[in-house]
């Protein structure tokens, strides 16, 4: 499901996400497979993968957040 997100705490946090339980974690998980165009049935290594680079391109992490935000 959402193996990466403890990685993205910072980007959680900017974008005021708190997931606390397995349901919360999920639902960032498929907004954040629609923001960077994956599929809810994509492994989740395929989309940590994409993930990084969207973290390291400072454009696409602003996108990223401010998609994060408004979802």
């Amino acid at each position: 499901m959402s193996c990466y997100l403890r990685y993205m705490k910072d980007v959680l946090t900017e974008a005021d996400l708190h997931p606390e339980d397995k349901k919360d974690r999920k639902e960032v998980d498929l907004s954040i497979r629609k923001i960077i165009g994956m599929k809810a049935e994509d492994k989740c290594n395929l989309v940590w993968k994409e993930v990084k680079i969207w973290l390291q391109d400072e454009n696409k992490k602003q996108i990223l957040i401010e998609k994060l935000k408004n979802d």
